[in-house]
């Protein structure tokens, strides 16, 4: 039963990174623009930071696709999804107007279901880094 939840989590976090990762990378111009507009962002290159955040999205979805790196991405992406939300949480409560840099559907979310839809992924990830580690001993013996 672990195997099947941690199967579906993992299937989970893949989708939603993939799709987030493509949809920025389809629209990259206006992907950077918005994150230009974050004021939390300023001081930041986005000509570096936009490559980080696609290519750490992308990591995320190769590392969970085998047994023997998956606990490294189930890691990451709880920090990702942790840091992501704590960013989005400030913006709602600190700021106005901001657009977020989310492709497809996600960037149409309000910031408050964005907010609890990011805190539903950290937990799934946390409960994936959880149920990894008796796979993961069993995978390397």
């Amino acid at each position: 039963m672990k195997n099947y939840i941690l199967q579906t989590i993992v299937i989970l976090i893949c989708m939603l990174f993939m799709y987030a990762g493509i949809f920025k990378a389809m629209d990259y111009q206006i992907f950077l623009s918005d994150m230009g507009k974050s004021p939390l962002l300023v001081k930041y290159d986005k000509n570096l930071l936009g490559p980080v955040v696609l290519g750490t999205e992308f990591l995320i979805v190769f590392l969970l696709s085998f047994p023997l790196t998956r606990k490294t991405g189930l890691f990451l992406s709880f920090f990702v999804m942790a840091i992501f939300t704590f960013y989005l949480s400030t913006l709602f409560f600190f700021f106005t107007n901001i657009p977020c840099s989310c492709g497809g559907i996600l960037g149409k979310m309000s910031y408050p279901v964005h907010i609890v839809f990011n805190i539903c992924f950290t937990l799934l990830a946390a409960t994936g880094v959880l149920l990894t580690d008796n796979n993961y001993k069993k995978a390397v013996a």
